[in-house]
């Protein structure tokens, strides 16, 4: 199955800066960046279009002076700009990138069963070019698929330009041309309100507007406003499996903690906050050297950003993999009490049946065990061939 995903015009001169710019754009970059992780993860092919223009270009006579080229108004906004090599950008002077010539090129030369759009803005530029999609599509009898989330598309706000009344209507007309629209139908928080004020968590009431009246629910947060406020990009916290070959066989290095919400120590994988300026990777680099003493040899992300527990907290965690050498140097903070326990791969399964674990590091470790297990496997049916090569031979 052959998958495209399209970003149009998450630049800097329709949010950040210049005459066409709003913030309130902003609300949908945390699921264009997931859908940008979930693409490159499947192999997809990503697209980002650029709006840039000529100082003298004809669409100024309809729209005030904007992403001037080689302005920082033509550049992705930053949350996106780590992504810009995974991505083909498309430079448009136009607001429907169907017409740009490298998106005909594309066309023509390749099929695609899944087309997702995101970006803004929904009545302009991703109504333009979702309608010419359509039209091709139909006049050529290509059945390609095509789809957009609510919550992955917006509009301005301006005097006779309600952004959500625009932004419905934009939707409701894609659907009924056969674009396949999914709605948020998510509750909108009327109010928010701190009740503590502490250094590293806090609970706030966030009051919402259902269909029955008000609805009020605790939550706490390490954010200085929760996540249905001012949505974060970056994890809160990391946790990592760190392991090294002994004499041939893998051990993994688990830490006993004393947990003071609990009163009693359990095992884990170390882990931690991620501090500001500071990225997963980095973090959980850092983590390693203070909690368990360890110099990373190799590490790599394996699962983005995900809620720890969404019935109480907006928290997400990040989690990783790492081969590490032990230095024997832990750097513990404040009431921090870890003990760092070596055990061996073929132990770690009979330990998580019978010891006390936090749950995503109960259930990361046995991720990692079933996955050393398959490729023990892989291992010995590829030996097994080149045997049976051998003797072939």
């Amino acid at each position: 199955m052959k998958n495209l995903l399209i970003v149009v015009d998450m630049v800097n001169g329709f949010i950040n800066e210049g005459a066409l710019a709003d913030k309130r754009i902003n609300s949908i970059v945390p699921s264009i960046v997931k859908k940008i992780e979930r693409a490159k993860k499947n192999g997809d092919m990503i697209i980002a279009f650029k709006d840039t223009h000529e100082i003298n270009d004809e669409e100024f006579k309809l729209f005030p002076p904007h992403c001037v080229k080689g302005s920082k108004e033509c550049e992705l906004i930053d949350e996106l700009k780590p992504y810009e090599k995974d991505m083909l950008v498309i430079n448009k002077n136009t607001t429907n990138g169907f017409n740009t010539k490298v998106m005909q090129s594309i066309l023509r030369k390749q099929k695609f069963d899944n087309i997702e759009i995101t970006g803004c803005c929904t009545d302009i530029c991703v109504s333009a070019l979702t309608e010419s999609l359509v039209k091709y599509f139909e006049k050529n009898n290509i059945d390609t698929k095509i789809y957009i989330s609510e919550n992955s598309v917006d509009t301005f706000d301006a005097p006779n330009h309600e952004a959500d009344k625009v932004n419905a209507q934009s939707l409701k007309q894609l659907e009924e041309i056969g674009v396949n629209v999914s709605y948020n139908n998510m509750l909108k928080p009327i109010s928010v309100r701190k009740l503590t004020d502490r250094r590293f968590l806090n609970m706030f009431e966030v009051t919402y507007e259902g269909e029955n009246g008000q609805i009020r629910y605790e939550m706490v947060t390490r954010h200085k406003l929760p996540e249905v406020v001012k949505p974060s990009l970056n994890p809160d916290a990391v946790h990592v499996i760190p392991y090294s070959y002994v004499n041939g066989s893998m051990v993994v290095y688990l830490i006993k903690e004393f947990r003071y919400a609990i009163g009693d120590y359990v095992y884990a994988v170390p882990a931690g906050l991620v501090d500001e300026g500071e990225d997963g990777k980095t973090s959980a680099i850092r983590e390693l050297k203070e909690e368990i003493g360890a110099d990373v040899q190799h590490i790599e992300r394996t699962e983005t950003s995900s809620y720890s527990s969404v019935g109480m907290t907006d928290e997400r965690a990040e989690m990783y993999e790492a081969e590490v050498k032990l230095t024997g140097e832990q750097n513990l903070v404040g009431n921090e009490r870890i003990e760092v326990v070596p055990v061996k791969l073929e132990e770690l399964e009979s330990m998580l049946d019978n010891e006390k674990f936090g749950a995503r590091s109960k259930y990361s470790l046995r991720s990692f065990v079933y996955k050393q297990k398959i490729k023990e496997l892989e291992d010995k049916v590829k030996q097994l061939e080149e045997d049976e090569n051998e003797r072939g031979e």
